[in-house]
């Protein structure tokens, strides 16, 4: 099980900025390029493994990971498996 600020630290970490102003249920990390990646308060209240959204703003796709990608990561993974939100992972 994760902290909040493990989860930010992590996010931090690898590369994204943080955005704190949802931080009672939502952990935002964030790149000039677009994208976000989220955690939800309910991910680092479980002890299982944590699942992350990734979001490409611009393009509407969204793609879930169970591990923190650098920025660039997420947008490589977004562009090769990316879903409109309504579709799901």
């Amino acid at each position: 099980m994760y902290s909040l600020q493990e989860i930010e630290e992590r996010f931090a970490s690898a590369g994204w900025h943080l955005d704190a102003g949802f931080e009672d249920y939502l952990v935002i990390g964030y790149s000039d390029e677009g994208l976000s990646i989220l955690a939800r308060k309910e991910a680092w209240e479980t002890d299982g493994d944590l699942f992350f959204e990734l979001i490409d703003h611009e393009r509407d796709l969204t793609y879930g990971v169970w591990e923190i990608p650098t920025p660039e990561e997420a947008r490589e993974m977004l562009r090769e498996r990316g879903q409109p939100p309504e579709d799901g992972y």
